[in-house]
């Protein structure tokens, strides 16, 4: 059991409870008081008691103690006071033994709380039990909330207290999306996202303030507690009591005791891992998807978005983070890889992916961002290759002289097969030779059965058209359709040799081509 030891803080809280002229002097107040004693003259002092001491005995104790913690009744001689140590002064009417009961009855209630905690760990619900046990120190609401404002728990409410919403796949409560949305832009809030210990957030955002504490784990943030200042006010002494409280809950999860943040807190690192190969286990899968009331064969859409600018501060992603999920019904977006990966159930609501990519076109052009976009997922199970759909579009895209803001893959296809074949055969060996035979033919004859052939092609075999997108009669098409026929052995009733082809004239118009080919 990890035991809670108070400060002197603490025992201010209580003492100010039923007393009115209560003072703490202390340079260093350390959580190091596990029991009251009585002072007695000549023995040896610990500094994990607390000493109740008569006011007139100030002056016995010796000026070279330091770091003791000291309970006075009565009014000191201030001048008398060890300069190195903690002292609590009572002034009002109270006895030595009333002020030593009082302690002792603190130190009670600690005990008893922490041993509330544990005991909470064997409950059908551990946090709730464990909040519920803390409620009678804090006297006021507490609750916890995941990464996605998902609330854990919350066993007490007050008026005017935020109402939860019930979010419509899971069942749970959720805070309001438009307050999401306002965490995600403001300052305040963001700044309390890095914070390691136990703080208070101010009325501006909620009209009351919260005392908090972020739950950290191996670096990764979990979530956090909060205690909302509606019934009592907020008192220096809980700082301690919740960072201890935070600190049992990390502990029991580490040691797989609290089965607190499952799915809601896993859910950005379930992304990250699923989409890099790490996640296979159907089982793991099919929870997560249970948890989002999602289906394996809705259709999804990954998106994937970067910058030029290196090192995406943590303000200006949380906002583009916001937005996004504030843009699309059914989309989770989360940092991933040096830039920001989305992840869309078009199911949801039957969006259309047209629809998406329209949403965020001008955060894509204000923010100086560029998109790649995948085809059209039908498994869930394809989200990787989904994702590196996305990627390789956004590679592709940039390397293209396109100035669009966006790229789908689907219209990068050609060049991702190009990409991939050239890496195994250089990109005259990917194309048909009868195309270069042509192109030879041409440049030794001075005719244009290459040009020819690609628009005939192109227009779908249509001789009409064709001869007229040419400039040429229709029987001196049909002439050169001859020649191409002889001269390269085509066959144009057979459909894979005609698409062979068309490939083939994309591939030897890439730049720079040209050049490398030897065609003379």
């Amino acid at each position: 059991m990890l035991l809670f030891r108070l400060n002197m803080k603490i025992l201010k809280d209580a003492f100010s409870d039923k007393y009115t002229h209560v003072t703490l002097f202390s340079d260093l107040d350390l959580p190091c008081l596990e029991a009251v004693r009585p002072w007695i003259s000549g023995q040896t002092l610990e500094e994990r008691y607390v000493y109740t001491i008569p006011a007139a005995k100030i002056g016995s104790l010796s000026p070279d103690i330091h770091g003791l913690s000291f309970l006075v009744a009565g009014k000191p001689d201030n001048t008398k006071l060890p300069a190195a140590c903690s002292v609590l002064i009572v002034e009002d009417d109270i006895s030595l033994p009333e002020l030593f009961s009082l302690a002792q009855d603190t130190f009670d209630l600690y005990v008893h709380w922490n041993t509330e905690l544990y005991q909470a760990l064997s409950a059908p619900r551990p946090l709730d039990a464990m909040l519920e046990a803390s409620l009678k120190i804090f006297r006021n609401p507490v609750f916890v909330h995941d990464t996605n404002f998902f609330i854990i728990s919350c066993p007490h409410r007050a008026p005017g207290m935020l109402v939860w919403e019930r979010d419509a796949r899971t069942g749970w409560n959720i805070v309001p999306l438009s307050l999401i949305n306002d965490f995600k832009v403001d300052p305040e809030y963001l700044n309390t996202l890095n914070t390691t210990q136990v703080c208070l957030f101010s009325a501006e955002q909620r009209g009351y303030p919260i005392l908090y504490m972020n739950l950290w784990n191996d670096g990764r943030y979990l979530g956090r507690i909060c205690v909302d200042e509606l019934e009592t006010p907020i008192r220096p002494g809980q700082y301690h009591i919740l960072s201890h409280l935070a600190e049992l809950i990390l502990s029991s999860i580490r040691s797989s005791r609290l089965f607190l943040f499952n799915m809601g807190n896993d859910m950005e690192q379930f992304f990250r891992r699923f989409l890099d190969g790490e996640i296979r286990e159907l089982s793991a899968v099919m929870n997560m998807l249970q948890f989002l009331n999602w289906k394996r064969n809705d259709h999804y859409l990954c998106l994937r978005l970067e910058t030029k600018q290196q090192n995406i501060r943590m303000l200006s992603s949380a906002a583009t983070i916001g937005h996004i999920e504030a843009q699309i019904p059914e989309g989770r977006a989360f940092l991933h890889n040096s830039g920001i990966t989305v992840i869309v159930n078009l199911s949801y609501s039957n969006t259309r992916i047209s629809d998406v990519l329209s949403s965020l076109a001008v955060l894509l052009r204000e923010g100086l961002l560029k998109m790649g976009a995948s085809s059209e997922i039908f498994d869930f199970m394809l989200l990787p290759q989904g994702y590196r759909q996305a990627r390789t579009a956004l590679e592709l895209g940039l390397k293209s002289s396109s100035m669009n803001w966006y790229y789908r893959f689907d219209d990068y296809i050609l060049e991702f097969f190009l990409e991939k074949g050239t890496e195994a055969l250089p990109p005259e060996l990917l194309c048909s030779y009868k195309l270069l035979i042509l192109k030879r033919y041409d440049l030794e004859n001075h005719t244009a059965l290459y040009q020819t052939l690609k628009v005939y092609l192109e227009l779908e075999r249509n001789a009409l058209q064709t001869s007229k997108a040419l400039f040429i009669h229709r029987s001196t098409l049909f002439y050169r359709l001859e020649r191409i026929q002889k001269i390269a052995d085509i066959d144009f009733e057979n459909i894979k040799e005609r698409l062979v082809l068309q490939i083939s004239f994309y591939i030897l118009e890439q730049p720079n081509l040209e050049q490398s080919l030897n065609i003379h």
